[in-house]
């Protein structure tokens, strides 16, 4: 009987052991090649959600009828909306700017708007780990002779300003009646979310509420970070007293919303789209808040898919929505891009400044040097 049951389970335990080897063999592989996997699937997964906005749910008949939406195309707002990515940096940057001047850090505008581009083309045109927040993070670090620490601290706090003002602006939306998109409400989708961005504030602005530094130290796996995390807490910890900052940065944070939405409203009455101001107000936030799921390269795809079932869903056009959603794209990519120069040409700049100083500072001492040699000219002369 026994041997009975050996020769029926023999084969069932063969396929167990081979299942096992080659379940040990993947989990070997995927963790010596985590970060390739991750990129290749978020690359696939970007191509392919613009690929299916485009061929199955663009309701366009065929390439003239692109070309034909483009041509009715306002040039000038087109224009006008391109230009607001612009502003945009500018309202960025000055609100990091205001960040990092609580913690001592000054730097310029210009220099903090060239970051946010080069972190833009890391961000929306290049496949790999490095984020465009790392790359701010490590650049303001080195910039400013910091701990990438403090600098990735002041870049939480900013990139959670930017969601908690989505938040509001959501709440806003809701204020103003738009409450559901086809049969689904939004309503308690919308309030949750706002109430734990208030949450999330509260304890970021007063993380001892929770004792985390405590809750740091007991947890093992953390010991590495350990230093660099308890960092992040004591900066977390000192903000609240920078309450005027926060207040400029809540502000240039409407501010940054509105320009957004102001970028998506003029690209969509540029293709004739008749939806209002007050209904972009309700779909950027929610586009904003899922294009940051880490599923895809920047957000891409995700983001246009969204927009363009938003923009259906309350009265426009398929193709006249889905046209407006990749030209949006465009220009995020365009923008991208000229990340990328920035990326290229800051370093032959910064180096010529640097030279243009080292010139300037010797001038200034030679002409010191003068100065110097005429008072001890006229001294000895009037002995």
């Amino acid at each position: 009987m026994c041997i009975i049951l050996k020769f029926i389970l023999l084969p069932h335990i063969i396929l167990n052991r081979k299942l096992k080897k080659i379940f040990t063999r993947f989990k070997q592989f995927y963790a010596k090649h985590k970060k390739k996997i991750s990129t290749t699937l978020r690359i696939v997964i970007s191509i392919g959600l613009i690929a299916y906005l485009i061929f199955f749910r663009s309701g366009l008949k065929d390439f003239s009828t692109f070309k034909d939406i483009l041509r009715t195309a306002s040039v000038p707002l087109l224009l006008a909306s391109a230009s607001l990515h612009f502003v945009g940096l500018y309202i960025s940057a000055l609100r990091w700017q205001i960040l990092l001047k609580t913690q001592g850090i000054r730097i310029s505008i210009g220099f903090l708007s060239s970051s946010f581009m080069i972190g833009s083309f890391f961000n929306n045109l290049l496949p790999t780990s490095i984020g465009g927040d790392i790359f701010r993070s490590i650049d303001i670090a080195n910039k400013a002779k910091v701990s990438v620490g403090k600098s990735a601290s002041i870049i939480i706090i900013e990139r959670f300003s930017g969601v908690l003002t989505a938040a509001v602006y959501g709440i806003i939306a809701l204020l103003l009646g738009f409450t559901t998109v086809g049969t689904t409400s939004y309503i308690i989708p919308v309030v949750i979310f706002f109430v734990i961005c208030i949450i999330l504030a509260f304890i970021i602005l007063n993380p001892a509420v929770l004792k985390l530094n405590r809750l740091v130290e007991k947890i093992k796996f953390l010991s590495k970070i350990r230093d660099k995390l308890k960092e992040v807490y004591h900066i977390f910890l000192n903000f609240k007293q920078f309450r005027l900052a926060i207040f400029e940065v809540m502000i240039c944070g409407f501010a940054m919303q509105i320009t957004v939405i102001a970028n998506y409203y003029l690209a969509a009455k540029a293709l004739g789209i008749d939806l209002s101001f007050a209904a972009f107000i309700f779909i950027v936030p929610i586009v904003y808040t899922i294009a940051m799921l880490p599923i895809s390269i920047g957000g891409t795809g995700v983001r246009e898919n969204s927009l363009v079932f938003l923009m259906v869903a309350l009265g426009a056009a398929q193709d006249r929505s889905t046209v407006a959603s990749l030209l949006l794209f465009a220009m995020i990519l365009g923008f991208g891009l000229l990340g990328a120069i920035v990326y290229i040409v800051r370093p032959f700049i910064l180096k010529q400044s640097k030279i243009t100083e080292t010139e300037l500072d010797t001038q200034k001492l030679g002409k010191l040097s003068e100065v110097a040699q005429k008072e001890i000219n006229k001294d000895s002369n009037s002995n």
